[in-house]
């Protein structure tokens, strides 16, 4: 058993992930801005506030903070929220280890567009280097921070891919528009979306605890070209799919910079990830979906 310390853990991810960890035995607190319930405690990252009664007995600090990459264009102001409540919330988090005389792992959700955009052929694999575009940047600072505690603990990046769950993220932005007959492919609808199930996603987590894991691992299931991704969510949806390509200039006119991470594909590996002994429950994205969408 574990005292596990769960930052970002109010959120879609973080709810899913305490309730697998308590159910396999682990004591899981939560850092929240507006604390409710038994097992919450208050911060405030932005102001550098945080009650420190929880500090001393936590063993593993799992952080999954951040400001949605998709959720508002990229503007100025937004590059600076995002930014921050990364970077600046693992800087924070570290400067607090020295009440954590306990901590043996650092947790950190991290992001699969970590190494741009600019081969659409090549799988990554961990060892890969970061793109040169703005996202891939971010993501290296995020991951830089987040290795400020290796003087301290373990350390895990968890490089997120395209997140399957129907009450949030990627697929409730798209299934209004495929209910109403308006599905369509982005852009070329050539570009690879990497994908994982949410429940193999807060797995990964769980077993990053279980093996007491270090270094970066890219959660992905698989990855599926757009045109394809979004034909078998109208079919199992039974939904017609006959709207034609929305066209880049369309999106890069509407979104601005953001478009690349709709127009441009990534393609990553999960060897090392499996190689550790996880394995994925959904590995193809008709049995993902399917079972996602299944209520």
């Amino acid at each position: 058993m574990k005292n596990i310390l769960i930052a970002g853990g109010t959120g879609l991810i973080g709810k899913k992930l305490v309730a697998l960890l308590t159910e396999n035995g682990h004591k899981v607190s939560v850092l929240s801005r507006s604390p409710k319930g038994p097992n919450e405690f208050l911060w405030d990252p932005k102001n550098t506030i945080i009650d420190e009664t929880i500090l001393s007995s936590v063993d593993v600090l799992i952080n999954l903070s951040g400001a949605g990459i998709a959720d508002k264009r990229w503007t100025k102001s937004r590059k600076i929220e995002l930014h921050d409540s990364r970077i600046k919330t693992n800087r924070f988090l570290f400067s607090l280890t020295n009440k954590m005389p306990n901590l043996s792992q650092f947790i950190c959700s991290s992001g699969i567009n970590c190494y741009g955009y600019e081969d659409s052929v090549i799988i990554h694999k961990e060892s890969d280097p970061y793109g040169n575009d703005y996202l891939s940047q971010l993501v290296k600072q995020w991951e830089e921070s987040a290795n400020l505690f290796k003087t301290k603990c373990n350390v895990v990046t968890v490089r997120t891919a395209v997140v399957l769950d129907s009450e949030g993220g990627a697929l409730k932005k798209m299934i209004p528009a495929i209910k109403i007959g308006l599905g369509s492919p982005l852009g070329s609808g050539k570009q690879d979306v990497p994908w994982i199930h949410i429940t193999d996603l807060i797995r990964v987590f769980e077993h990053a605890i279980e093996k007491n894991l270090d270094g970066s691992y890219n959660a992905i299931a698989d990855f599926t070209p757009n045109k394809a991704f979004n034909q078998k969510l109208a079919k199992i949806l039974n939904k017609s799919f006959w709207a034609p390509n929305v066209p880049s200039f369309i999106l890069k006119l509407v979104l601005g910079e953001m478009s690349i991470i709709l127009l441009e594909g990534v393609k990553a590996s999960h060897d090392k990830l499996s190689s550790t002994g996880f394995e994925f429950k959904f590995k193809t994205i008709d049995v993902a979906l399917r079972d996602v969408l299944k209520s």
